[in-house]
């Protein structure tokens, strides 16, 4: 299933709190079919791994966690193949009535909706019930006042509309905060022994050079649960260096990753180190990185380039006053080249 930029920002955004657990649904509705878009995808997730997918084109709810198929009664999901045929139906109607709203005749758009709810380990629960169009979100349920909310000026006509038929809007508060969460307990005592598994992250160190800086990325995967710190050091010094950090992303196989970076200029070359932290681990794992010849003399090319021109030509031309008027040169000041790799010459 291709994730909506919706939902992509769903996950990237840390809705699932640290310590606590998730139960969702994710909707889209596509005005085209085809090129891997179905018509209609619904998805079930418990914290940011699916449970299973329905389609428009499989017609039927397929099971994606193993470990909750063995568990469940199997009635469950021919009750939940016979609820999403039905959204299937709405959500064509519903994309074709926003093209309308929003005066659109052509061009591939999409309707999505997400509602869930979470549960933390000291019994706190929140919910949520958002809309989305084009990957945009457009509404939300407010769940304190049971009422709709526009985040769009182009959508509050059909949030006026919404909020005049209180009972659904009363029933999904019902659902939220009660049936969501009975649910979400259940698949979490399905699936305990994987829920509160601890996995060791893979650590990773690498570089890549651009316009004279050095970025240093640390990659860290494989691990779980999802609660991670990491960060880098320079030296011995053990100040954190502002970094740049990949949102914390789920993995195929019920692991999460992340990437932390740091952007090294030529004067602040040394050595630095990935610290990261994890409930699996006894004592902080750290990776070090230090700064090869190599770098350094790209450092040094990229900060000095200038430089570098102005010293050949001054030596060019010292040299040729030297050269006798009769004698014809036999080497060269400047390095043969191999493609973008200079190569030994006869002057070295």
């Amino acid at each position: 299933m291709e994730l909506t930029p919706l939902l992509v920002i769903f996950l990237q955004t840390g809705v699932v709190f640290a310590g606590s657990h998730s139960y969702s649904y994710f909707y889209t509705g596509n005005s085209d079919g085809g090129q891997g878009h179905p018509h209609f995808t619904a998805a079930a997730y418990l914290d940011d791994f699916p449970i299973g997918v329905y389609t428009s084109e499989t017609k039927t709810f397929q099971i994606k966690t193993k470990w909750i198929e063995e568990k469940a009664d199997p009635a469950l999901w021919k009750n939940y193949t016979n609820i999403f045929q039905r959204w299937e139906t709405d959500f064509r109607q519903g994309v074709k009535k926003m093209m309308e709203h929003f005066n659109q005749t052509e061009g591939f758009h999409s309707l999505q909706w997400m509602y869930g709810c979470e549960l933390d380990d000291d019994g706190g629960i929140r919910a949520y019930d958002l809309d989305g169009y084009d990957g945009k979100e457009f509404m939300a349920l407010d769940l304190d006042r049971v009422i709709h909310i526009s985040s769009r000026p182009e959508t509050e006509a059909i949030a006026h509309k919404w909020n005049t038929e209180t009972i659904e809007a009363e029933k999904m508060k019902t659902y939220l905060e009660v049936q969501c969460i009975e649910t979400l307990k259940k698949y979490i005592s399905y699936g305990k022994e994987h829920l509160e598994r601890k996995v060791t992250p893979q650590v990773k160190v690498f570089h890549q050079q651009s316009a004279g800086f050095i970025k240093l990325h640390c990659q860290v995967y494989g691990f779980f649960p999802q609660a991670i710190k990491v960060k880098w050091l320079r030296s011995e010094e053990e100040k954190v260096q502002p970094f740049e950090v990949l949102q914390i992303l789920p993995n195929t196989d019920f692991t999460y990753q992340t990437r932390v970076t740091i952007t090294v200029a030529p004067e602040e070359m040394d050595t630095y180190f990935c610290h990261v932290e994890h409930s699996s681990l006894e004592k902080p794992h750290i990776v070090v990185w230090e700064p090869s010849r190599n770098n350094l003399l790209y450092m040094s090319l990229g900060a000095s380039s200038v430089l570098l021109l102005i010293l050949t030509f001054v030596m060019g031309l010292w040299l040729g006053r030297r050269r006798p008027a009769n004698r014809t040169s036999t080497y060269s000041l400047t390095p043969a080249m191999d493609g973008d790799q200079p190569t030994p010459s006869s002057a070295v």
